[in-house]
């Protein structure tokens, strides 16, 4: 039976087609799976070098995923030249035959474009990490409570500079150096022209009681704001602010590290993914928002 198959003079075009719609979904996965999850990020960390940190692929393991299906397809070809030919001759034939390796390389093109490569998929060194881009949409609108029990709202904090970050009272590995960040920041650009706003990834658990206890250790000041409420409310503003994250089942959360800066006028104006940022790049932003007056 796998004699006759192989043998079969469709074997290698539909072979050849397998190989290509395979290469082609591979890549609309590399280009979608960071939005998916962190589950889609350990797939991307385990099979091809990506780093939800730096959100950079590593370009030995993208060469080797965007060289294989043309590499198959040239042995199969080599084998079965003739029933390729043959299978080509039809109209069918040629459609399928032009289609599915145009879909890879336009997909492949695009993942090229659109994709940050690094030789390791490690972070820059933060001297030449590029600074994001000034942006000047309406920051997401809110209505939550903090770890005093005070209600929260966008609006709340009109006429301040807001830096916002995204922790859970549980985590022990980089909320306190999210925190820590923005206490260095703090320190930096002095004054109650700015406020900082950690809002709970797990809100939960995250009570205000429990909330206040995590500020107590981490020694916040009175221009904190650690940020809590009803789960859909809080997961709507993790949601329409673009951070990644998801349960694991040993109770913890994996999670993107963002940093947000939010103008006097309510406008998201930057966004820091990763810890990689010069602090002193951060520092002056943050201190050219509080200073503005439009």
């Amino acid at each position: 039976m796998v004699r006759r198959a192989l043998a079969h003079p469709l074997f290698a075009p539909v072979l050849l087609i397998a190989i290509f719609a395979l290469g082609s979904a591979t890549i609309a996965f590399l280009l979608l799976g960071p939005g998916l999850g962190a589950w889609a990020d350990t797939l991307l960390r385990a099979c091809f070098g990506w780093n939800a940190e730096t959100r950079r692929y590593r370009l030995d393991s993208l060469v080797l995923a965007l060289l294989q299906p043309p590499l198959f397809a040239a042995v199969v070809f080599a084998f079965y030249a003739d029933d390729v030919r043959a299978f080509l001759a039809s109209r069918r034939g040629r459609l399928a035959g032009i289609l599915t390796p145009a879909l890879f390389l336009a997909l492949a093109v695009s993942l090229l474009v659109t994709s940050e490569i690094s030789a390791s998929g490690a972070a820059p060194s933060p001297g030449t990490l590029p600074s994001p881009l000034r942006q000047g949409t309406p920051a997401p609108a809110f209505s939550l409570v903090d770890h005093r029990g005070l209600a929260i709202s966008l609006e709340r904090f009109k006429g301040k500079a807001v830096a916002m970050t995204f922790v859970y009272a549980n985590c022990h590995s980089s909320c306190p150096l999210l925190i820590s960040r923005l206490k260095s920041l703090e320190a930096r650009v002095p004054g109650a022209s700015v406020v900082f706003v950690a809002v709970s990834l797990d809100p939960d658990r995250d009570t205000p009681a429990a909330l206040r206890e995590v500020a107590d250790r981490w020694e916040l000041d009175e221009r904190w704001h650690l940020v809590t409420g009803a789960p859909d409310a809080v997961r709507r503003l993790i949601a329409a602010c673009g951070i990644q994250w998801a349960p694991l089942p040993d109770g913890e959360i994996a999670h993107e590290n963002v940093v947000l800066f939010i103008d006097r006028q309510g406008r998201l104006a930057f966004t820091y993914r990763g810890l990689a940022h010069p602090e002193e790049r951060q520092a002056a932003d943050l201190a050219r928002l509080a200073s503005e007056r439009g």
